[in-house]
């Protein structure tokens, strides 16, 4: 680690406008599209979720995860009640995924078909489903201290705490994927892999515009957006229950989904 850092601070340095560009691009993505949604909607969330009963079904956390988009799921997990280990696991590894807005509404308009666009929607919402429930099997049973309930300016103040976050990794991760691109410009397909895994958005936007068959467009993309890539795999990790995962537990969890979302996107597409 010692050094690599440095040598991305070189890389940062000697590509300045590459960086500056890329942070603009995430900056503007976040306050236009992310922001004006997530954060009124997580504070919300959060206070509501702080003051579910004990033995609330979990249903009601993971849809309030599913509409808000990662990192919401984990985010609520540290106010949920009464939540054992293995319920923290299936919640937060179904949740670890893009808001319902972008899979159907952006990804649609990136293909040019709204057909796609539900078929995503369903298939990683599905495949968070399976690799939630596979993920729950056999975690300890151990019953957590419940939370205070939130008042409005302490839910405030985690909720600008996870937008601050979110904020940054996009715009981190989006650096690092506009660098690696550049770099890897004479192998476009693995400047689109390692573009995909850094940071997802820009992955998916690049598969969308390939002159592939929309079927396995289609399956590339609810793959990839299962999967989540580097971006959500910290921003969930920053802000889940403390020791809930190790880090390649959780990057084979989000495998999983990825997996599981490309099979299905493709069944559908194919039906």
């Amino acid at each position: 680690m010692l050094l690599i850092l440095p040598l991305l601070l070189l890389a940062l340095l000697l590509r300045a406008s590459v960086t500056m560009e890329a942070v603009q691009a995430s900056c503007l993505l976040f306050v236009r599209s992310v922001m004006p949604g997530l954060f009124p909607y997580l504070v919300l969330a959060l206070m509501l979720v702080s003051r579910l009963p004990e033995g609330t079904p979990d249903a009601a956390v993971v849809l309030m995860g599913w509409c808000g988009g990662s990192p919401t799921g984990a985010r609520l997990l540290t106010q949920a009640t009464g939540m054992d280990r293995a319920r923290q696991k299936r919640i937060a590894v179904t949740c670890a995924t893009m808001s319902p807005m972008f899979l159907a509404g952006t990804i649609s308009a990136w293909t040019g078909s709204a057909r796609s666009g539900v078929c995503v929607l369903i298939a990683v919402l599905s495949g968070g489903l399976i690799a939630g429930q596979l993920s729950g099997r056999g975690g300890q049973r151990g019953r957590l201290r419940a939370p205070v309930p939130l008042s409005l300016g302490q839910a405030v103040d985690a909720a600008a705490h996870t937008m601050l976050l979110v904020c940054g990794t996009m715009a981190l991760l989006r650096v690092a994927a506009a660098l690696a691109g550049e770099a890897l410009m004479p192998w476009p397909r693995a400047a689109l892999a390692v573009t995909t895994l850094l940071e997802v958005t820009c992955g998916t936007e690049a598969i969308a515009a390939l002159p592939l068959p929309l079927a396995l467009r289609t399956a590339l993309i609810a793959g990839a957006t299962g999967f989540g890539g580097t971006a959500i795999l910290l921003q969930n990790r920053a802000v889940l229950p403390e020791g809930l995962f190790s880090l390649w537990e959780q990057v084979l969890w989000q495998l999983l989904h990825g997996l599981c979302s490309f099979l299905l996107a493709l069944g559908l597409m194919l039906l």
